[in-house]
């Protein structure tokens, strides 16, 4: 069975879907802090680490001795530094305002490690699959994770009274710390996978300034080989797995592993291809590429209404004429207000009995623009055309005339008419 599930053929298979999830349970990082730790930085570095600010985890130096500032077998707290650099604190509320451990010397010994573990306080732990690749997921649905042989029930929210929620991007929360004792296994239903349409080549400029390593992108990029970067037209390599090179990508954030000089020219080339994934538009009016709109081409489902009745469809301009209209956006609607005159001859519309027969009256608007005559050759008719004010006033524009015909009235009533 292929799922297909939102993607392309071999996307939607199994190349991101229908994953094991690893083990979160218990996680050990090893690392030889000769090459791995920085006493300038307080930093450990683990490319692409799996850790999240807060959690509880122990230090152990493996037989050597300890890091500076550090114990063996002691508990620390994780500040995320980066996607490859974390720092210790010593409480969990230190690393939330991260307030981190001095360290002063490297120790000795190639094999000193990290643990992270369910132990009764832990709640958030990253989604990863294939040792460590991180999972793509934005609900809580993308997931199955059971815990002792019960499945556990999925919340959209970061803060979950049962089960487990999601917090982005893609960590676990469990309503409950799980315990050494807890046996934990989870699947991947689904990952998010971009849609790479044209708007995906998009390019991200950076100036340098000697100090600054990290640069907000325009949007989030799935990894590091999702984005091409130049320093002043030099391509820069990204890291991988295992080797530290120039940049590395977490979310939307670019960080370099070195400050790029002052006024350094920083391009950060968005990576996608040119035309939809679900190819749902092969053609549009008989018209295939990238097309747009052109003179002639009807507009679906857009429609000109007056008084609830339409009265054209299909319409790619309408053009007002006279002064004094004014328009107003309500959601997806624009009302007219056409202030009088329209630039048209005619004085008006006819007036009809409630019989529907026609009678020898035209209402007019109240504010002439344009110059009119007043006579029978206005509606085509044979019977006398007159005008009847509609407004208290009637406002004539300066230098427009309003000229009466023979055997034709203008019946104002009781209204003024200011010229």
């Amino acid at each position: 069975m292929s799922p297909l599930i939102g993607n392309p053929y071999v996307i939607g298979d199994t190349t991101g879907n229908f994953k094991k999830l690893d083990d979160i349970s218990s996680y050990t990082l090893t690392f030889n802090p000769s090459s791995d730790v920085s006493t300038t930085n307080d930093t450990i570095t683990s490319i692409e680490h799996r850790f999240i600010t807060g959690q509880r985890v122990t230090y152990t130096h493996g037989g050597g001795t300890a890091i500076g500032g550090l114990t063996s077998g002691t508990a620390y707290f994780i500040v995320n530094n980066g996607a490859d650099t974390i720092k210790l604190a010593s409480s969990y509320a230190n690393a939330l305002i991260a307030t981190t451990i001095d360290l002063t010397s490297t120790g000795s010994g190639s094999s000193h490690t990290i643990n992270l573990a369910f132990d009764g306080t832990n709640t958030k732990f990253k989604a990863t699959y294939s040792n460590g690749t991180r999972a793509r997921i934005t609900t809580a649905a993308q997931l199955t994770i059971s815990i002792n042989g019960v499945l556990q029930q999925p919340y959209d929210t970061a803060t979950p009274t049962n089960g487990y929620g999601i917090e982005h991007p893609g960590i676990i929360v469990f309503s409950v710390a799980p315990t050494s004792s807890d046996i934990f296994w989870g699947n991947i239903i689904a990952n998010n996978f971009p849609t790479y349409d044209i708007t995906d080549n998009k390019v991200d400029n950076f100036t340098g300034n000697g100090s600054q390593t990290e640069f907000t992108l325009s949007r989030t990029v799935p990894n590091n080989e999702s984005l091409l970067v130049t320093i002043d037209g030099v391509t820069q390599y990204p890291s991988d797995g295992t080797t530290t090179r120039a940049y590395t990508i977490f979310d939307s954030i670019l960080t370099f592993s070195a400050a790029p000089a002052s006024g350094a020219v920083i391009q950060a080339r968005h990576i996608g291809f040119a035309g939809a994934v679900t190819s749902a538009v092969t053609g549009f009016n008989g018209r295939t590429g990238n097309v747009g709109l052109r003179t002639g081409d009807p507009l679906v489902g857009v429609g000109i209404q007056s008084g609830g009745t339409t009265i054209g469809t299909g319409v790619t301009q309408i053009n007002f004429i006279g002064t004094g209209n004014t328009f107003a956006v309500i959601g997806d609607r624009v009302d007219i207000s056409i202030s009088g005159g329209g630039g048209s001859s005619s004085a008006g519309t006819r007036i009809n009995y409630p019989g529907g027969g026609q009678s020898p009256f035209i209402l007019s608007l109240a504010h002439v623009t344009q110059s009119v005559t007043i006579d029978s050759t206005l509606t085509g008719e044979t019977i006398p055309a007159n005008i009847v004010i509609g407004e208290s006033t009637l406002v004539i524009d300066t230098g427009v005339g309003v000229t009466i015909g023979s055997d034709n009235t203008v019946i104002p009533d009781l209204y003024d008419v200011f010229g």
